[in-house]
């Protein structure tokens, strides 16, 4: 590995990376400014705990910190919300998987730190960093593939047993957007992409038209499994088989409340942050319960909670 850098310059190489990739769309700038705070954060508090070089950090010192009492938008020391300790995990995660890629370090601090599931089994939706980590691993490099599509589609809004149904011809380039079919329990709807969504589906559009045998064939080639036919089940099955592998490579894989199902639910969270309507959030996930709208995207309809980020207490 080289000698050790101070945490300072390895925290600076994180961010100019991070910078990169919102280039890419992997980032939006929203997401970036945030977890650039929330980067610049976790190094003050680390090195007020004496991590001086990148080697200190230890797996003790960074779910220290993943866990600390934050200070609330009042002034007030409390325990932090679990999105807030969800959110410092996954910026730390992120970190750290960026300076492995970078040489300057050989370790994960954060895979042993285990955060508290939903209550009732429930499943929950993946957080900023862990959308941000997604793309990163769905990104193709010398071809298109079958991943990426699987979760552009699914962080459209798509539920899986929707998402190996959609074909070249379901997408609107033009129009930023997707047409889902829906399926027994979701409506048919127009799903909107994000910059990376519109990018991984237009080039892995061109990549399973090229290989269709006659060009006729192309407007209806599948973009998230194969054309071989299959039943209903088998390629919904072949979906969650592909963001399952995804959510693994990115760590999540232990995680009892995230499932396929978690990378769809984030469309929701992204819409009801976006409208703060949860009727919203319903047609653009195609449930047709404001009850499962909510649940979907945990949140209380009487009692609001915040989606700021509390400040650890060094």
């Amino acid at each position: 590995m080289g000698s050790d850098p101070s945490l300072t310059h390895a925290f600076d190489c994180v961010w100019d990376v991070w910078q990169t990739m919102a280039a890419r769309g992997e980032f939006t700038e929203q997401t970036l400014d945030k977890f650039g705070l929330l980067l610049r954060r976790s190094e003050r508090y680390l090195y007020l705990r004496g991590a001086v070089v990148l080697g200190d950090v230890t797996a003790e010192l960074a779910e220290d910190f993943v866990t600390a009492r934050g200070r609330s938008r009042h002034g007030h020391v409390t325990d932090s919300a679990a999105s807030t300790m969800l959110g410092r995990r996954s910026v730390l995660r992120i970190a750290f998987r960026t300076l492995r890629e970078l040489g300057l370090s050989d370790t994960d601090p954060t895979r042993d730190i285990i955060l508290p599931s939903r209550q009732g089994g429930e499943i929950r939706a993946l957080v900023e960093g862990e959308v941000v980590d997604l793309r990163h691993h769905a990104s193709f490099i010398d071809r298109p593939r079958r991943h990426g599509a699987a979760a552009a589609l699914a962080l459209a809004g798509g539920h899986s047993a929707e998402i190996g149904h959609i074909r070249v011809c379901d997408l609107d380039l033009d129009g930023r957007r997707v047409w889902m079919h829906g399926a027994t329990k979701t409506d048919a709807r127009w799903c909107p992409l994000d910059d990376w969504s519109l990018n991984v589906l237009a080039h892995r559009a061109a990549f399973v038209s090229a290989r269709q045998l006659r060009p006729e064939r192309a407007p209806h080639a599948r973009l998230a499994v194969s054309d071989k036919p299959a039943s209903d089940a088998t390629l919904q099955s072949r979906v969650c088989v592909a963001l399952r592998n995804l959510l693994t490579w990115i760590g999540l894989d232990g995680e009892e409340d995230v499932k396929p199902s978690s990378v769809t639910a984030w469309a929701g969270v992204e819409e009801f942050e976006r409208t703060g309507r949860i009727e919203n959030v319903a047609c653009r996930l195609g449930l047709r319960s404001l009850d499962r709208a909510a649940a979907v995207i945990g949140h209380t309809w009487h009692t609001a909670g915040t989606n700021g980020q509390e400040e650890p207490c060094a």
